[in-house]
């Protein structure tokens, strides 16, 4: 059992990163092809956003940093962006909450809202990326000090 549970800690972080970043170059792409669905959810939530030109935006925004992540380049400063990313996305629960919840009202999801409830999810593997990427990073800058200092102890 060990050694499942080692092999879930070495591959987690690309996993994630990867899953995450397919999520995004998906989503993105199709925005890109196609921005009236989400100016439609917009011009029930947050009009002011609503037209293609934002949407299309929004989208090279997520294939670019879906990129990022399948290259781990800056892994943890795109982490922080998509929290920002996803936050706008979840704000439409507050903004426009008969988008969410429908005539039901809450905890009733309508089917924009169990769209848009996702992106807690997403929001949370970004964090986690985010901080996986950064203690990866501080690992590796630690190393070679240690080394340095083991090598002039022996």
């Amino acid at each position: 059992m060990e050694s499942i549970f080692a092999l879930t800690q070495h591959v987690s972080y690309p996993f994630l990163r990867i899953a995450l970043g397919v999520v995004l170059l998906w989503i993105g792409a199709l925005h890109l092809v196609d921005p009236s669905p989400v100016v439609g959810l917009l011009g029930a939530s947050l009009p002011f956003l609503a037209f293609n030109a934002f949407v299309y935006i929004l989208g090279a925004a997520e294939v670019s940093l879906g990129v990022l992540l399948f290259l781990n380049v800056a892994t943890q400063y795109v982490g922080v962006a998509l929290v920002g990313l996803f936050s706008g996305t979840l704000l439409i629960f507050l903004v426009a909450p008969m988008v969410a919840y429908g005539d039901m009202g809450f905890p009733f999801l309508a089917l924009p809202g169990e769209f848009l409830l996702k992106d807690l999810v997403l929001m949370a593997a970004a964090v986690s990326v985010s901080a996986m990427a950064t203690a990866r990073d501080n690992v590796r800058r630690a190393t070679p000090r240690v080394e340095a200092e083991t090598a002039r102890a022996a």
